[in-house]
């Protein structure tokens, strides 16, 4: 069965880590090995597995820059690049195996150990709260004034209201997509065992994808106006 809502693993000083957030975390320890691995043996004769590194690394920063322009700076190639790889990779996570299938006995119920991050509300809302925020940060470390200047004006709570309304679109589209894939993948795997639910763990790793690129291409073009000087 699965539940709406993340299920509480342990707590930590009162910090209660559900399973979500663990599955998240584990993302974060695999993503900083494999950095901190290609950082250590960077060389300037690169072996297979840096070149395919480095042509998807100028492939993204290419596509970033014709949409960003001049304002494609390393610090906002560094906070879109965190935000794709790291939305994309918990995204896959979801259907590794042991992620959803492994169990534990709590309250005499049967609780998933891992979940796929995004499969709760509050995870993807987490996320959104910091697509927006560190926009308007970055627009306000840019332009100064002039970009509060957005919000103290007649219509200044328009964009207020559309700046929530980012975060309400963000929240319930990646948390929709990716706790629908999780339910569809539960009932396959319930129904059929080997073999037929393969073409269906191929759609969920195609619509992660889908789902990084989607939240990483919206949190860029709202970039861009951010640090667009006519607003």
């Amino acid at each position: 069965m699965i539940s709406l809502e993340a299920e509480k693993i342990f707590e930590i000083f009162g910090f209660s880590v559900t399973n979500t957030i663990l599955t998240s975390w584990l993302a974060i320890i695999f993503l900083s090995f494999i950095f901190f691995r290609l950082n250590k043996n960077l060389s300037k004769f690169p072996s297979k597995f840096q070149l395919i590194f480095e042509i998807i690394f100028e492939n993204l920063q290419s596509f970033l820059k014709s949409i960003l322009n001049e304002h494609l700076s390393p610090r906002i190639l560094a906070f879109i690049l965190t935000f794709f790889i790291f939305i994309l990779f918990s995204n896959w996570l979801g259907v590794f195996p042991g992620v959803g299938s492994i169990y534990l006995q709590k309250d005499h119920h049967h609780i998933p150990l891992f979940r796929s991050p995004y499969s709760d509300l509050n995870m993807t809302l987490t996320l959104a709260l910091i697509s927006v925020i560190g926009t308007n940060l970055l627009g306000i470390y840019h332009l100064g004034n002039n970009f509060l200047k957005r919000y103290l004006n007649p219509i200044g709570v328009l964009e207020i209201f559309g700046e929530l309304a980012k975060i309400l679109s963000f929240s319930f589209r990646l948390f929709g997509n990716i706790f629908a894939g999780e339910v569809l993948l539960t009932v396959v795997f319930k129904l059929f065992a080997f073999i037929f639910p393969i073409p269906f763990i191929g759609l969920e790793m195609f619509v992660g994808l889908i789902q990084a690129v989607i939240f990483t291409v919206l949190t860029t073009i709202f970039l861009k106006v951010a640090l667009s000087e006519e607003h």
